[in-house]
């Protein structure tokens, strides 16, 4: 996954430690489908897990497609690129549910200059004033940098930002720990105009040549057995299961960095979660921990087209291969060109107010935390038409209330896992998006937009600021999906919780000898 690769070189800087990285996909090399920014949605399947929730409530009884990398590199390899850092309340949260203040904001900063290598744009264009460089780092090893290929929405994105102020205030660098207005989309993309993964930096050819540092492809790690710090799976027939099984011991620690669906899937099947659930299906409990696999929080996200007054979009390109393969060529010559980023060139950041937050409590962090994210699009975010061209505003919500699961009902291993994000099941958040709409609405009403906009588009063209409850409710329901954004199902707590996965040093509660380090030990 991402953050095994990241650990991998940090430990291998020292030579007395050697590590080997179970990787249960293939390469990311000559992968040019994850590679070339344009090319990221949709996830191609053979680089996905292919995962599918169970049915959504929420979604009005629909499944939902649930994103997860299934290659080196993990979900860094195939995600949007989007480089956002959450705020200074997030991490200042977590500090406090664990008890330790090395999670929080200001002492987060020295990890974040590490991580970072802020690059120039493919276009080398003037960055003045589009981010702050005070809060970025020129010295880390993962690429982040600003936008690459002008669009001609740049400058009305911006301007109606200038225009309207209040809520919709420019902000120079939302990656500064106040997130909030509307400013220039990071991405982890290079100067040279590729993605930048865990795997095309931590694991570059400069650090996966070191003698102590072993990466094994195509290896699906199935269970821990952590007394004896044992990877392997151990079984007498297995439906799922096909080439040769291995065991794998480490003399120091096993680190599961397998992601927010697969690290508490295989603590379950190593026998670490609820006890009593384990026992039911068959499975010896090792250790009772009931939170692994609890506290699944996703951020659901839906879109809404407008056709548009311009003939400057990537409609055009998504339509016309000979005009995609002539930018394929130039982006393989130059590494410049449209492809060099996706639809993306802005993000904006917003809270509901207090007509909401009164209602149903407030889920952020603090008052400089997001409720919802808003980016705008050069085009359809998905797909293509025979005809037009289009913007398109989407809508997530980054601090859902509501919470799911990741469970198992078999005792293979490798049986898909049971996934329950339990979109909207707090009444919060659709009441969230509901406003998500009316002040995407808002933003539209500034004079940059004058005369740029035609008509909504699709299932969308039926909703007004003066849209019924009912209507409203049931277009956010329909158009809702996954952002892929999982987070929280092997959650930190204190040391001395009675809930929880992880210590604040991520060692697993109650077990020697292993930790979790991924996104799914984020609190929230």
């Amino acid at each position: 996954g991402t953050a095994g690769n990241v650990l991998a070189n940090r430990l291998t800087e020292n030579k007395d430690f050697s590590v080997l990285v179970l990787e249960a996909g293939g390469t990311n090399i000559d992968a040019f489908e994850i590679d070339v920014p344009f090319f990221a949605f949709p996830i191609k399947p053979q680089y996905d897990w292919n995962y599918t929730s169970i049915l959504q409530s929420g979604f009005n009884n629909r499944p939902a497609s649930i994103p997860r990398g299934f290659i080196l590199g993990g979900s860094s390899s195939v995600n949007g690129m989007f480089y956002t850092r959450g705020s200074a309340n997030d991490y200042d949260h977590w500090a406090r549910v664990t008890g330790d203040d090395g999670w929080s904001w200001d002492n987060i900063q020295p990890f974040l200059a590490l991580n970072e290598k802020w690059e120039p744009p493919a276009d080398h264009h003037n960055t003045t004033g589009k981010f702050n460089p005070a809060v970025h780092s020129l010295t880390g090893i993962n690429a982040v940098s600003l936008p690459g290929f002008p669009f001609s929405i740049d400058s009305k994105v911006i301007n109606a930002a200038h225009e309207l102020g209040g809520v919709f205030h420019y902000n120079e660098d939302t990656n500064g720990g106040k997130p909030l207005g509307v400013g220039w989309l990071q991405k982890t993309v290079t100067t040279e105009g590729r993605r930048s993964s865990s795997a095309t930096s931590y694991l570059a050819s400069e650090f996966i040549r070191r003698d102590n540092l072993h990466v094994l492809l195509n290896a699906r790690v199935a269970r821990v057995i952590p007394d004896i710090k044992q990877v392997g799976i151990f079984h007498s027939y297995d439906p799922y299961i096909s080439g040769p099984v291995l065991q794998v011991h480490a003399s120091k620690e096993i680190i599961l960095s397998a992601g927010v669906v697969n690290s508490p899937q295989i603590l379950l099947n190593s026998g670490i979660g609820n006890s009593t659930t384990l026992s039911r299906l068959g499975i010896p409990p090792l250790v009772n921990l009931p939170s692994v696999g609890q506290n699944l929080s996703d951020q659901p996200v839906f879109s809404n087209p407008f056709l548009v007054n311009s003939t400057k979009t990537l409609d055009n390109l998504n339509r016309n291969a000979t005009l995609l393969n002539e930018e394929y060529t130039r982006f393989n010559k130059t590494g410049t060109g449209p492809l060099v980023d996706i639809a993306n060139n802005q993000i904006a950041f917003f809270r509901v107010n207090e007509s909401v937050t009164d209602t149903f409590g407030d889920p952020a962090s603090g008052e400089d935390s997001p409720h919802l994210e808003m980016f705008p699009s050069n085009g359809l975010f998905f797909g293509a038409t025979a005809t037009g061209n289009f913007l398109t505003l989407s809508l997530a919500l980054v601090s859902p209330a509501s919470r799911g699961s990741v469970t198992i009902n078999s005792t293979s291993p490798f049986a898909p896992p049971i996934i329950d994000p339990g979109y909207y099941t707090s009444p919060f958040d659709i009441a969230a998006m509901k406003q998500g709409i009316q002040i995407m609405f808002q933003y539209l009403t500034a004079p940059s937009w004058n005369g740029h906009i035609i008509s909504q588009f699709g299932p969308f063209a039926n909703i007004t600021t003066s849209t019924d409850d009912s209507t409203l409710d049931a277009y956010i329901r329909d158009s809702s999906g996954s952002s892929a954004h999982l987070v929280g199902t092997v959650a930190m707590s204190a040391k001395d919780a009675d809930y929880g996965v992880v210590d604040p040093d991520l060692k697993v509660k109650g077990v020697g000898g292993l930790r979790v380090v991924d996104a799914s030990i984020f609190v929230s």
